[in-house]
């Protein structure tokens, strides 16, 4: 990516998305984080953060606006017993959250979308 591409992270809440955005905020980027909550340890260092629920399609076409780049964390997840109790849930949501954000952002002309998958794949 060449310097101040403006990007989106979802899961910006989250461990590994707070970190990114905090990365590419170093990196020069403008972003953009997109999550359920805001991050639990730390201030987000995103230039934009907005609490939006990503099983709904009209919040993933909000998430993806104006966007070049999009790294794609969200998902429902929880520890090992939300995760075997809810296996059904955890497939339904996060099937939404990943099909609608992928579809908004060919809508909405992203250049490049890079999935990374969630520790509740496993089950």
């Amino acid at each position: 990516m060449s310097n101040r591409e403006k990007v989106l992270v979802t899961g910006a809440g989250g461990f590994i998305g707070h970190h990114l955005v905090r990365y590419l905020k170093k990196l020069g980027h403008w972003v953009r984080g997109v999550d359920l909550e805001y991050p639990e340890y730390s201030k987000t260092e995103a230039d934009e953060f907005e609490i939006l629920d990503l099983r709904r399609w009209d919040n993933c076409l909000q998430a993806t606006r104006g966007v070049e780049h999009v790294y794609a964390l969200a998902a429902d997840m929880g520890g090992m017993g939300f995760i075997s109790a809810n296996h059904a849930r955890i497939l339904h949501n996060n099937a939404l959250i990943n099909f609608h954000t992928l579809e908004a952002a060919r809508t909405n002309g992203v250049q490049r979308y890079l999935y990374t998958s969630s520790a509740c794949i496993y089950p």
